[in-house]
């Protein structure tokens, strides 16, 4: 075969190469902006339940019968990340709980260093 043949076919090899990477590039990027939208929607999902909650609290905060609600009662717990005492109410061991199960799910095996 003459080089400039073999030239040829490697500038042809070269382009179907770049074309493919291209492609690769596209299809990760589609990737990237799904998992933002997807994390986006969790975020706001988030801040719904967080809502909730905080309307919840103050409910039942406002309630003349605070033995109806035993979980709102505030009392302190140590931060796991910090080692400081926190006031927070009853529910916090609910939080840890399912916080270091869905941790655990998603493969993180130490989940009380990113929680409270």
């Amino acid at each position: 075969m003459s080089t400039a043949g073999s030239n040829e076919q490697d500038a042809l090899m070269a382009e179907m190469e770049i074309t493919s990477l291209k492609e690769e590039i596209a299809t990760l990027r589609q990737e990237i902006e799904d998992l933002r939208t997807e994390a986006d929607l969790d975020a706001c999902h988030v801040a719904g339940l967080s809502a909730q909650i905080q309307a919840l609290i103050a409910e039942s905060e406002a309630c003349p019968n605070k033995a109806a609600h035993p979980l709102i009662e505030r009392v302190e717990y140590v931060n796991s990340r910090t080692g400081q005492t926190m006031l927070k109410t009853r529910a916090l061991p609910l939080y840890r709980e399912a916080f270091d199960a869905e941790a655990r799910k998603l493969g993180i095996a130490d989940p009380e260093q990113f929680r409270s």
